[in-house]
């Protein structure tokens, strides 16, 4: 298996686009780590994290999100993190100083975020969304990806 190279806009293990339209099936990221795709019924990205993702992978997943963003001009993003157990602090930076500046710049309003009930990984995802405060963008964490959808279908659809 090659080793990923870079960390900031490299598709690590995913399928590179080329194209300018969004994948046919919705789908952005399907790896081990990430399931990443564009829900339609909710018109929102949702990204699923299934396991353990490297700073290379998780910084490739999250910019994959971008490009779901501005594919679909999404103004809301469930992220579903009950599987993370921790975010670095150098990737908590990246979020913060690159990732939230994009997410902001391609139009995102809300971040649902679902964590775990109890962990490090709750602890750090916590973390990680109160990054988000100061930033322009609203976020909110929920215990189940049913009252998340709930909270972003109340996003405003323009404006």
């Amino acid at each position: 298996m090659a080793q990923p190279k870079g960390v900031c806009g490299t598709t690590i293990g995913m399928a590179s686009r080329t194209q300018a339209s969004p994948p046919i099936d919705g789908i952005y990221v399907d790896q081990p780590w990430l399931l990443m795709r564009w829900d339609k019924a909710h018109a929102a990205v949702h990204s699923e994290w299934l396991g353990f993702a490297n700073t290379a992978e998780l910084r490739a997943g999250l910019l994959k999100g971008i490009e779901a963003i501005k594919d679909h001009h999404a103004r809301g993003y469930l992220t579903d993190t009950r599987k993370v157990r921790v975010v670095v602090h150098d990737d908590q930076e990246w979020i913060k100083k690159t990732w939230l500046p994009l997410a902001i710049e391609a139009g995102l309003k809300r971040i649902a975020v679902v964590i775990a009930t109890e962990g490090l990984g709750k602890l750090t995802v916590e973390d990680v969304v109160g990054l988000t405060d100061d930033q322009g963008l609203v976020s909110r964490t929920f215990e189940s990806v049913d009252a998340a959808w709930r909270w972003i279908a109340e996003v405003p659809k323009t404006g």
